[in-house]
């Protein structure tokens, strides 16, 4: 399970009570890892030491809770600037949150925001996390989107991205070559989709390039997924696909073939080794039945390894 997308949120301490440890607790519940007792904004504080002090540069999303206290702070009248506001934004969004009937600092008010006043605290929440997770799938205030849980979204399209995740969690379980509709409408039993949605993104995924397909009365088949999409899918859910690489790489310089390497699943072996052929780091391949692959390093490649 992927973790949960973190918000830090940015308050004056006497707006905790009335509005900010509901709504932090509310967007927890909702499946935001909302950090708010782990630093808090008062008077004199550096806006800018206390949030990249605290990893602001690896959280989801910042949001600043607006209202007639937090204001008066120094910190929004001197310190949050407009180059502040760029140096935050290059990785994390921002999201002002306004929770009385005050004026938006000039730095934010080219930032859409959320108001209490107009949409409740429920309404703030729901809003907040359709950001979070993305207005296609804004999840309900129980939990979190099953797409959000079950793994980083890669495609635009939440059906695509859902069946090509399954098709690897199917691999991946069962060693299987191939993928039928009815396999993968089984391993996503908890989300709301039909086959004719699923053999509809097999042939989307088709189109794309992405898979190779066959189709028959049974349905369509995903038969093959493209190397490189093999490898970017394990590499968004956190797999070294470059380590893997260079190992298999030293591999086959010392043993000529891909028996007896345990790094990994085959089929992430076999999509390697398509990456290691195309870049003439290997010679040509022959594989036996049991699924070994035999090759000699090209020179390349025994250069390579010895750089390693």
């Amino acid at each position: 399970m992927p973790d949960a997308p973190k918000a830090f949120i940015s308050h004056a301490s006497e707006d905790k009570a009335r509005f900010v440890t509901e709504f932090a607790t509310k967007l927890r519940t909702a499946g935001v890892d909302a950090w708010v007792d782990e630093w808090e904004i008062r008077a004199g504080d550096s806006l800018v030491d206390k949030v990249f002090a605290h990893g602001i540069e690896n959280a989801d999303i910042f949001i600043i809770v607006l209202s007639k206290t937090s204001i008066t702070k120094p910190w929004v009248h001197e310190e949050l600037d407009a180059g502040v506001i760029r140096r935050i934004q290059r990785g994390t969004r921002i999201v002002p949150v306004l929770i009385d009937d005050v004026e938006v600092p000039a730095a934010l008010r080219h930032l859409r925001y959320s108001s209490l006043a107009a949409l409740g605290l429920d309404g703030v929440v729901v809003d907040v996390t359709g950001t979070v997770f993305g207005s296609e799938i804004a999840p309900p205030l129980g939990s979190a989107p099953a797409y959000s849980r079950r793994a980083p979204r890669i495609l635009p399209n939440r059906v695509d991205d859902a069946v090509l995740h399954a098709a690897v969690d199917v691999i991946l379980e069962g060693g299987a070559g191939s993928v039928g509709s009815n396999q993968l409408l089984a391993h996503l039993a908890d989300v709301d989709l039909t086959t004719a949605l699923i053999e509809e993104a097999i042939s989307s995924l088709a189109e794309q390039n992405l898979v190779e397909v066959s189709r028959s009365f049974g349905g369509t088949t995903i038969t093959r997924l493209r190397p490189r999409v093999w490898l970017g899918v394990l590499r968004s859910r956190g797999t070294n696909i470059d380590a893997l690489h260079d190992k298999l790489l030293v591999h086959f310089v010392n043993h000529g073939s891909s028996g007896g390497f345990e790094e990994t699943d085959r089929e992430t072996v076999h999509a390697l080794v398509f990456v290691l052929e195309s870049e003439r780091l290997i010679g040509r391949t022959t594989r036996t039945l049991n699924g070994t692959v035999h090759a000699q390093a090209t020179v390349a490649g025994q250069r390579r390894a010895r750089e390693l």
